[in-house]
């Protein structure tokens, strides 16, 4: 009995899967991301890890001082706003900013362990997912409460 045509439908399943696993590793650092830049010279998981962590902490300094900044221009604003408008505006935009913390944490987290299947690739993805949402916040209110 000849065997050669079942091993060869059994190489090219083992083919086929693997190129079918490399189709599933997650995307959350798409080449379009901020952090898609960021720690390339690295070349462990443990060395990613470290230093998304501190690109993620330099994001969050931006992050508050753009915060900060949004704060100063709403309290500058050279239209007539009485001071109940004007506290009104801060604490929606200081509501906002929580609600998207709260989003943000929440996409990057559980969600990045589950698209990672928990696996060593988690470690790194995640700050990554944190820093590339910070980015994009920080941009989105530098535009929306630019400096006169």
């Amino acid at each position: 009995m000849n065997h050669k045509p079942q091993r060869l439908l059994q190489a090219s399943a083992s083919v086929l899967a693997g190129l079918l696993a490399c189709l599933a590793v997650p995307t959350t650092a798409g080449a379009d991301q901020p952090s898609a830049k960021l720690c390339l010279t690295e070349t462990s998981t443990p060395g990613t890890t470290a230093c998304m962590t501190r690109a993620l902490q330099e994001a969050d300094a931006k992050l508050n001082a753009a915060y900060r900044k949004a704060m100063s221009v709403i309290d500058h604003d050279d239209r007539t706003l009485d001071p109940d408008a004007r506290a009104l505006w801060k604490t929606r935009l200081e509501r906002a900013q929580r609600a998207w913390i709260a989003f943000r944490d929440a996409d990057c987290g559980d969600l990045t362990d589950s698209e990672w299947a928990n696996g060593s690739g988690a470690n790194a993805a995640l700050p990554a997912c944190l820093y590339d949402k910070t980015v994009q916040r920080t941009a989105d209110l530098l535009s929306r409460y630019p400096l006169h």
